[in-house]
Formats: C-alpha cells, sequence, structure tokens
C-alpha cells in the first residue's frame, strides 16, 4: 500500500471514534457500510468505488459543519493529519 492509499475500514473505524453516540443514524449507516466491505480485497477497499458509498453517507447524514466532531469527520475523510 503506497503513502496515499487508505483503507477504507481503518477511516470509518477512526471516524466512528469521534462521532457521538446520540448520532445512531450516521453510526449505524457506517457501521453497516463497514461490515459489508470485509468481503472486498483489501486493494479494492482503497478505490473510487468504496469511497463513493462512504462520501454518499457522510454527505446524507452531515449538512453542516457546525460542530467540532463534523470537523474532525471531514478532516479524517480527507486525510489531514491534524484531526488527532
Amino acid at each position: 500500500m503506497s503513502e496515499t492509499e487508505r483503507d477504507i475500514i481503518k477511516v470509518i473505524k477512526d471516524m466512528i471514534v469521534h462521532i457521538p453516540e446520540t448520532e445512531t443514524k450516521l453510526l449505524s449507516d457506517l457501521d453497516k457500510y463497514r461490515l459489508g466491505l470485509w468481503f472486498k480485497a483489501p486493494e479494492l477497499r482503497e478505490g473510487y468505488e468504496c469511497w463513493k458509498p462512504l462520501q454518499n453517507i457522510l454527505n446524507t447524514n452531515i449538512t453542516s459543519l457546525d460542530e467540532e466532531w463534523k470537523d474532525t469527520i471531514r478532516k479524517i475523510f480527507n486525510d489531514e493529519k491534524s484531526f488527532k
């Protein structure tokens, strides 16, 4: 795996840690999607076909960046190193 390639399962796990428990639909959508990815080959979990559905989940559940945790999720998705 090169430096620019990221396994989407790890990215989703990183996101889940920062999402409040009250965001049940978002957490459920992410978890359901993550569980379905286990059957894909690791090299396929880095491609567009996996990232686009994740983007759609986030866009559906996060409509504005009005809380800190939402900005953290954006940073994780965009691979910005300053989220930790």
